[in-house]
C-alpha cells in the first residue's frame, strides 16, 4: 500500500491565495495552497518566521466572492508537517479541525 492509498480524502493540486493566523503569535502570514483535500492542505507560506509541527492556526482562502484580505470565515487547523524556511518561504502541511464537506466558493471537486 502506498502513502497515497492511505489518504482519507483525495487531494486536488491547485493554487489558491490564503492567509494564516498563528494563534500563539496572532500574526498573519500570506500564502498559497499547493494542494487541498477535505481534511487538509499543503501550503507555501511567505514568511521568515517558521511554523512548527503542532502549531494551531486559523486559515482563510481567497475566492471569487470573498478576497482573502476580506475573508471573515477562517477554518481551524493544526500544522502536521513543516519544511525548512528558504528565501522567506516555507512549505507546510495542515490538518483541518474537521473535514470540510465543501470549501465554499473555491469550486474544488472535494467530496466528504
Amino acid at each position: 500500500m502506498s502513502y497515497e492509498d492511505r489518504r482519507a480524502f483525495p487531494r486536488t493540486e491547485t493554487e489558491i491565495s490564503c492567509k494564516l493566523r498563528r494563534s500563539a503569535r496572532t500574526l498573519y502570514s500570506p500564502g498559497r495552497t499547493l494542494d487541498v483535500s477535505a481534511s487538509g492542505a499543503a501550503l507555501e507560506l511567505a514568511s521568515s518566521r517558521s511554523a512548527e509541527v503542532g502549531d494551531r492556526i486559523a486559515i482563510a482562502f481567497s475566492c471569487i466572492t470573498c478576497p482573502v484580505t476580506l475573508a471573515a470565515k477562517m477554518l481551524g487547523a493544526r500544522v502536521v508537517r513543516v519544511g525548512p524556511v528558504f528565501n522567506g518561504h516555507q512549505q507546510i502541511a495542515i490538518e483541518f479541525d474537521a473535514p470540510q464537506k465543501n470549501l465554499e466558493g473555491l469550486h474544488l471537486p472535494i467530496a466528504a
